[in-house]
């Protein structure tokens, strides 16, 4: 509790220096970016490989527990990657896998593909229980343990089966947990098997409380906290294509001379400042260095906003450079009771249908829209494939609510 108390107190404290700061550059002749513009960077950012840390960290992991496994017989069949509600988990474990070289001789199988919850959860036992039997060779009776506990199949194993979001296999409604305890069902019984796991760490610690997952899974890694470096690293392909700058004392920005001890260590604070205020998870910082770019006002009057476009050798003449202010967290909105339960709903399910949503709170569809639709305005949440998600702009905020709230907080 005292950690937690710490960490919010760091935010508003964090949130009130960047808040503060922002307004004192307010006589900067830098306006924030048009819309066409951030979208444009918006679809740049979701273009982005996954952070080279995350994938090294989750190949440092999954090859730790292959080498046991593969020379013990006791050893965990499964490895769970933990990660932040508002990250895109499936995309991180395609990412790290596809480019994977390693010396251990396993296949690696996507028996579940993109998995999400089909319309009915009442049918998602089923659907896993087809996915993986196409797969072939796994146990659906209960005897695997039984058939395999022989040192001999220690050669034998060299699958490495990916669930790639674990919070997609349930949902928070009468008769909606079977898949969990299908999928912890087939993982014990097939230890010729290697399952690797992706998980929302929100629902893992909701799993874990009510029905004690970890004691079936006990290998858990939670995915590493980016620092002002990796995040710098990680952007650059963005910062670089835009010219952007740190120094806002210029009312040019590409004047900056870049081998000036004291711009280096402007970017050096802006970056670390970055990993602060999202505490080094990457779709927070991403959002919120989106929302610190500025550009000159000159440019907006004198330019269409349609017409600014990414640096590229074509365009060289058409480059308009971009400011990086103090990142900021937004103001949260006040928010209903329904509000609250709804995001937190939705931080457990990650992503989750209008549908889906109201069943987990035993509401008509109806009864939710007109919340939905106002949160939707506010930003709070995003539309994602017809899917509602939560904004990782605001994840800080919301957890910071929820807890004051007392509603079960989980997660880092």
């Amino acid at each position: 509790m005292v950690g937690f108390t710490w960490q919010f107190l760091k935010q508003k404290l964090f949130f009130w220096l960047h808040k503060s700061q922002e307004n004192d550059h307010s006589h900067k002749d830098l306006v924030p970016l048009p819309d066409t513009l951030e979208a444009e960077l918006l679809q740049s950012i979701n273009s982005l490989a996954t952070p080279s840390a995350y994938t090294e960290a989750i190949h440092a992991a999954l090859e730790d527990s292959l080498k046991a496994w593969q020379k013990n017989l006791e050893a965990p069949n499964s490895l769970v990657i933990l990660a932040n509600p508002v990250e895109p988990i499936t995309k991180i474990l395609q990412d790290s896998l596809q480019g994977w070289e390693n010396d251990l001789e396993v296949t690696v199988v996507k028996p579940l593909g993109d998995f999400r919850r089909p319309p009915d959860p009442l049918t998602i036992t089923g659907q896993l229980r087809r996915a993986l039997e196409a797969q072939g060779g796994i146990e659906f009776d209960g005897q695997g343990v039984e058939l395999s506990q022989d040192v001999a199949c220690l050669e034998q194993r060299t699958t490495v089966v990916v669930i790639p979001s674990l919070e997609q296999c349930f949902l928070r409604c009468i008769s909606g947990w079977d898949g969990i305890g299908f999928l912890r069902e087939i993982t014990v019984h097939n230890p010729q098997y290697f399952w690797l796991i992706g998980c929302n760490s929100w629902a893992w610690d909701f799993l874990d409380f009510v029905g004690q997952i970890s004691a079936y899974f006990d290998d858990v890694r939670p995915l590493p906290t980016l620092t002002g470096e990796m995040l710098h690293s990680w952007l650059a392909p963005l910062t670089e294509q835009w010219g952007t700058t740190t120094n806002e004392d210029l009312a040019d920005p590409v004047s900056a001379d870049p081998a000036s001890s004291d711009d280096q260590e402007e970017v050096e604070v802006y970056w670390q400042s970055l990993a602060d205020c999202s505490q080094g998870v990457s779709s927070i910082a991403a959002k919120l260095w989106l929302r610190s770019l500025r550009i000159e006002k000159q440019v907006m009057e004198t330019e269409d906003p349609a017409q600014l476009v990414l640096n590229t050798k074509e365009n060289e003449d058409r480059i308009s450079p971009l400011s990086q202010v103090s990142p900021a967290q937004p103001s949260l909105p006040s928010l209903t009771n329904l509000d609250l339960y709804l995001l937190h709903s939705l931080m457990i399910h990650g992503r989750i249908s209008p549908g889906h949503l109201a069943l987990s709170l035993g509401e008509p569809e109806s009864q939710i829209q007109a919340r939905v639709q106002w949160l939707l305005r506010e930003d709070i949440l995003e539309r994602r494939w017809g899917d509602l998600i939560i904004c990782p702009t605001y994840y800080q905020q919301l957890q910071s609510e929820l807890a004051n709230n007392n509603f079960f907080v989980g997660g880092r």
